[in-house]
């Protein structure tokens, strides 16, 4: 099952959309996938209640946060 990524620019599948952030789901998960599965559902029972919480509890990180946590990825593996 694919979906246009409004983040990437990009048609992706839903196996990169539970995965990408450290193993865990992308943030905006949920309401990308709502129209077409009860993805909620499927989050519940893949992921532990502290997983889910780690990812969608709290504030969102801005993009200058993700910007500075690729470049400091990058730095590490150089």
């Amino acid at each position: 099952m694919e979906i246009y990524c409004s983040q990437l620019g990009m048609m992706i599948d839903i196996s990169y959309c539970i995965s990408m952030n450290d193993g865990l789901p992308c943030r905006n998960a949920i309401d990308c996938w709502r129209e077409r599965l009860d993805i909620v559902a499927f989050l519940k029972a893949k992921y532990s209640d502290e997983e889910l919480n780690k990812t969608f509890g709290g504030l969102p990180k801005t993009k200058l946060d993700r910007i500075m946590e690729i470049i400091y990825a990058k730095t590490r593996k150089a």
